[in-house]
């Protein structure tokens, strides 16, 4: 019997066109890479996935976004996450949202999602991840909360459209892991961080550096090195190729909220060295670049320095703001 074919989706929250240039595609065949490619919406990837089952079950597809929320907010409504897909797939999770559609609402949602300091702050703790981002953390990741809908490397509004996504391939036959039985066609949740391991994957030259190690052709690795969204799609193809995911537990525990995959053994495909820090011309350089391309696009100071913080390697994906 055949490995079944991987394919893992950068998926994006982003709008408009912004989604054809930052969602990837990824996929690997008996352990090899054999596409990486990107200039799809989320509509159209989500069609390609049906009909590429259609013509072949023997299909697993690996998304990065939230394939849940966090099981306080499921029992305090009385949904299953089949429910909370559908509600999202009608756009009618809230009175607000059924209101206003997804889109709008994302920019001014009801608590718990927020985009304020204020509206965050009415989070009790524990209330804002899910067990598998905290289990996650134990590898070194930083999650941030499905909740939060504004700020840097933020993935809630992927992880709800998501959901949407979730209840179309459902529909068309594909199971989700841990909710359903592991068999093709497949789809389960990754987290790319906990595959790459420890590299600044805003940094082209690490992205170089450690794609020398990954086994793939040249006209991969060029095209990998280029982006981050095709780095982590090229890259979590491969990791998720190297284990016999039909082989995947059951998880009653996370019946409601959903799980992460984990790797048995740890990836390191690849050298994940840190390079040298710039010099101090180099660091004021790069600054003033992310700032003038942050102020360009409107957003706020607080968005500013969070990119400036994370072009440096010094924002984790866990880090907050202080309230208020």
């Amino acid at each position: 019997m055949n490995k079944p074919r991987i394919i893992a989706i950068d998926w994006s929250g982003r709008s408009g066109a912004d989604q054809r240039r930052a969602l990837w595609l990824g996929e690997a065949v008996d352990g090899e890479l054999v596409r990486l490619e990107g200039g799809r919406t989320r509509a159209e990837v989500v069609k390609l996935l049906v009909a590429a089952a259609d013509r072949d079950p023997d299909l697993i597809v690996g998304f990065d976004f939230a394939f849940s929320l966090p099981a306080w907010y499921l029992r305090d409504r009385g949904l299953t996450p089949r429910e909370l897909w559908t509600a999202l797939a009608d756009e009618a999770l809230t009175p607000a949202m059924r209101r206003l559609g997804l889109a709008r609402w994302m920019n001014t949602p009801e608590p718990p999602f927020w985009t304020t300091g204020e509206a965050h702050a009415l989070l009790a703790p524990g209330q804002e991840f899910r067990q598998t981002e905290n289990d996650v953390r134990v590898s070194g990741a930083q999650p941030k909360s499905v909740f939060q809908l504004v700020g840097a490397g933020q993935v809630g509004r992927g992880s709800l459209y998501g959901m949407q996504a979730l209840q179309r391939l459902a529909a068309a036959g594909f199971r989700v892991w841990p909710f359903d039985a592991p068999r093709l066609p497949l789809v389960v949740e990754i987290f790319p961080r906990v595959l790459t391991g420890p590299v600044r994957k805003n940094s082209q030259s690490e992205r170089e550096r450690y794609l020398t190690a990954v086994p793939m052709a040249l006209e991969f690795r060029r095209v990998a090195a280029a982006s981050e969204d095709a780095f982590d799609a090229a890259v979590s193809a491969l990791a998720m190729a190297a284990e016999e995911l039909l082989a995947l537990p059951d998880e009653p525990g996370y019946a409601l909220e959903g799980k992460i995959w984990q790797p048995r053994v740890p990836v390191a495909l690849g050298s994940a060295g840190r390079q040298p820090q710039p010099a101090h011309g180099e660091l004021v350089t790069a600054v003033a670049r992310v700032i003038s391309e942050a102020a360009a696009r409107g957003d706020s100071v607080r968005a500013q320095v969070e990119q400036v913080l994370e072009e440096l390697g010094l924002l984790g994906g866990g880090a907050d703001w202080p309230a208020g």
